[in-house]
């Protein structure tokens, strides 16, 4: 996402015009289990960790993410016209309204933000998180923790589109975290998409924000 300019430039709202298109119509057939609460992590012995308990789902309000030093107000968003885009504050990041609450047990939070070239961006340093990072999205239930399952991944206008429904689909996730956002400036405007995917690991039962040396 660049900054506002009277020429529309490709970025994340245009790689996701026709993305969105198919998660729409694979909402129509499974929705969100949007009252089942995410029954927290899993130790290796298939019991359930001490470290996590089960969080009610509601409406996103804040994203952290300390590895990035990233700390940013969510605002719901909407499709409109094929296209879902980020708040115009750049300080602020958006939850696609139609995508899974923190502590659903289904579906998938999909979670944008600008990245601006020139600095100041919400998700500008997306694409310097590592696989295992920790991501807590607070809402007024409390705070959901995610762990990432793998670094950045780096995606065409094209990749986006073919691969909507693996990407931004709610018949699956199992309540993961999906944050998206512009990359490869090349001078003119953003020539590709960064994401990252964690897993939910549930409410840290200390309620504490994540440690930035763990995190």
């Amino acid at each position: 996402m660049d900054e506002s300019t009277p020429k529309k430039r490709p970025g994340l709202g245009d790689a996701l015009l026709s993305a969105l298109t198919t998660v729409l119509l694979v909402m129509s057939v499974g929705m969100i289990g949007w009252g089942v609460a995410w029954p927290g992590g899993e130790a290796d012995d298939g019991t359930t960790s001490s470290e996590f308990v089960s969080l009610d789902p509601a409406a996103p309000i804040r994203l952290e993410v300390p590895r990035i030093d990233v700390s940013a107000p969510i605002i719901p968003i909407s499709v409109a016209d094929g296209e879902l885009d980020p708040p115009r504050d750049a300080e602020l990041v958006g939850w696609w309204n139609l995508s899974a609450k923190p502590g659903a047990t289904q579906g998938q939070t999909v979670i944008t933000g600008h990245t601006v070239h020139t600095g100041g961006g919400a998700m500008n340093s997306v694409g310097q998180l590592e696989q295992g990072d920790l991501v807590d999205v607070v809402s007024d239930q409390g705070r959901m923790r995610y762990e990432l399952t793998s670094s950045p991944r780096y995606y065409s206008r094209e990749d986006v589109a073919e691969k909507a429904e693996e990407l931004f689909g709610q018949d699956h996730g199992d309540g993961a975290l999906v944050l998206i956002t512009c990359a490869d400036w090349n001078g003119e405007y953003y020539e590709n998409n960064v994401i990252v995917v964690g897993k939910p690991l549930g409410r840290p039962k200390d309620g504490q924000p994540i440690d930035v040396a763990a995190g």
